[in-house]
């Protein structure tokens, strides 16, 4: 007997990882009951070599020296109708106990049998022929069927209803492809002879018994299935490309006016620049440039829609991204750059926004807000002689104050320092030359005042050997310390052909550091952060073809390192999973 309940509730935190970004209202959860002999099969086996498969309770017993009982049963699946839904709140085997006496307090486990097997079945063979159970260095044995990292036990000592949560058994059954060859409930080790491992006696109600008492699978569903055409308002951001910053690589490391391609190849480090014009040779070495987009006060942008228009127009014609230039505008008027960035990012969010920032605080707050996904802070402490230092220049606690005022409005993490003049040493100020050492000093105290900041930058003015100190001390400071980190599953360019998919990484923090953050990507998109190195993926939501899959661990001292993997989607199953014994 099927029974299907439907009810209101709140959402609870799905097990392991997110399934879905964006979850609008309280889900629907429709709960479903198998049980009873049309739909569940169910005995049990015995060392001695007795079985049953009819009798209307299942024995799970303890004998010393005689015999020890291992119970087995399956469920159709079925009438879950899984494809329908989003996915599984929770999962209960629901069983009732009609003898117990555990004076040892044996715990009795149960898990997700690995062997096809039928009822013909006994402690020697799954389908009671020649076949055997599974082995373990060379000798096999019932007991080895159960998959021990799924398996749950309580601890029975009275009669009366017992629950066991099996909530990440379903998933796998009905989303993961686990075959399901349903569970085995066992108090027992592997039994070998006619050893003592112990004495109890467990009898349960079995699928034969009367109403009320049979075993029973209660599986509650929730959500509705992703849809392929709702990607990105499923997304928490997205981003111009999964092979540039801030996907590929997880710091934005800018450096200004690199100029020739002799010197970017010079530069590994450095995955951004503005204002180029090799940005079509750039992109696909990972290098994302930003095109120009006018700060003002510019005669022809006279009010706040002409600044709304031009910024979404700059944006509609650079699929990478634009970088407002530093702005002079005031009071009010301030305000339309701001509306501008808001417009450009509504109509296109996956286009990269940046903005020279000199500490206002209207930009702060917007980035804060996430209308600008960049502050370049214009942090130069030294200048080529040609710029008068009065007016250009700005001293380490300036550049910190500035800092002060992008944390004030929750904007830090998306704030860099960009670094300069980055200049040929007779090309300074006399007793401001910028060198690798204080430079080295000044990144380092950078670092320490605000480790969120997700990268640094670098003004170039014809400094090409100390361009390249820029960014080696780049690496040193943010690339070096960043924890290793390794995509296991799925596997690299694996195809992938079930509802749901596992990605599971494996992160090491460096000097004594912890792993706090994971963050994960698909394709162009953020679609979770966790605290744990595990996310549920729903295939159902996507395409078929190829997509790239990336993982960013980020440790407690805000250190960053990405992962990357292509995989390729093939149309999701339209079968409906979890036939018993499928």
């Amino acid at each position: 007997m099927v029974k299907i309940l439907t009810k209101w509730c709140l959402l609870l935190p799905l097990q392991g990882a997110l399934l879905s970004a964006v979850v609008a209202g309280p889900p629907a959860v429709t709960r479903i009951v198998i049980r009873g002999a049309e739909q569940v099969t169910d005995g049990w086996v015995r060392t001695d070599g007795t079985t049953s498969f009819t009798a209307p309770t299942l024995a799970g017993h303890g004998r010393p020296w005689s015999a020890y009982d291992h119970i087995l049963m399956r469920f159709d699946l079925q009438s879950v109708h899984a494809l329908q839904h989003g996915r599984v709140r929770k999962a209960v085997l629901r069983l009732h106990v009609l003898e117990a006496r555990n004076p040892q307090r044996k715990v009795t486990q149960v898990a997700p049998a690995m062997t096809h097997w039928n009822t013909c079945a006994t402690v020697s063979s799954p389908l009671g022929d020649k076949s055997g159970w599974p082995q373990r260095a060379g000798h096999a044995n019932v007991q080895y069927t159960m998959r021990s990292e799924l398996q749950t036990g309580k601890v029975i000592c009275q009669p009366g209803k017992i629950d066991f949560e099996i909530t990440e058994v379903v998933r796998r059954w009905l989303y993961r492809g686990m075959p399901n060859y349903g569970l085995m409930v066992s108090t027992s080790p592997a039994i070998f002879g006619k050893p003592d491992q112990g004495s109890w006696s467990l009898l349960c109600a079995a699928s034969e018994a009367k109403e009320g008492t049979r075993p029973a699978l209660i599986i509650d569903m929730e959500g509705v299935p992703p849809s392929p055409d709702e990607v990105a308002s499923r997304a928490l951001a997205l981003y111009p490309s999964a092979a540039l910053p801030p996907i590929k690589d997880p710091y934005y490391m800018v450096y200004y006016n690199a100029g020739s391609r002799v010197q970017w190849r010079q530069l590994p480090t450095i995955n951004m620049t503005t204002y180029s014009g090799q940005g079509a040779w750039l992109a696909p070495r990972g290098v994302a440039n930003l095109t120009w987009a006018e700060g003002g006060p510019i005669d022809w942008l006279p009010d706040r829609t002409a600044y709304q228009n031009y910024y979404t127009n700059v944006a509609q014609a650079n699929t990478i991204g634009f970088c407002g230039h530093e702005s002079n505008l005031q009071g009010a008027q301030l305000g339309w750059l701001v509306d501008a960035f808001r417009a450009a990012e509504r109509k296109f969010p996956e286009r990269l926004s940046a903005y020279y920032y000199r500490g206002e605080s209207k930009m702060a707050e917007a980035a804060g807000q996430k209308h600008i996904d960049l502050l370049i802070q214009e942090g130069y402490t030294s200048t080529h002689k040609q710029f008068p230092l009065r007016g250009f220049a700005i001293s380490l606690e300036g550049i910190k104050k500035r800092i002060d005022t992008a944390r004030a409005f929750g904007a830090i993490e998306r704030h860099v320092v960009m670094l300069g003049h980055i200049c040929r040493p007779e090309d300074y100020h006399p007793g401001h030359a910028l060198t690798p050492e204080n430079l080295d000093t000044l990144i380092g105290e950078l670092r320490r005042y605000a480790p969120e900041m997700p990268g640094i930058g670098f003004y170039g003015a014809n400094g090409q050997k100390l361009a390249l100190d820029c960014d080696r001390l780049a690496h040193k400071h943010f690339v070096k310390p960043a924890p290793e980190v390794v995509i296991l599953e799925p596997q690299f360019e694996a195809t992938l052909a079930t509802a749901h998919v596992v990605i599971r990484v494996e992160a090491t923090a460096k000097s004594n550091r912890e792993i706090a953050l994971y963050r994960w990507f698909i394709d162009n998109r953020l679609v979770a952060e966790t605290d744990r190195p595990a996310y549920v993926w729903d295939l159902r939501g996507e395409h078929p073809g190829q997509h790239w899959i990336t993982v960013h661990a980020v440790d407690n001292g805000f250190h960053r390192s990405a992962t990357q993997i292509p995989v390729r989607v093939a149309p999701v199953q339209r079968r409906e999973p979890g036939k018993a014994g499928a």
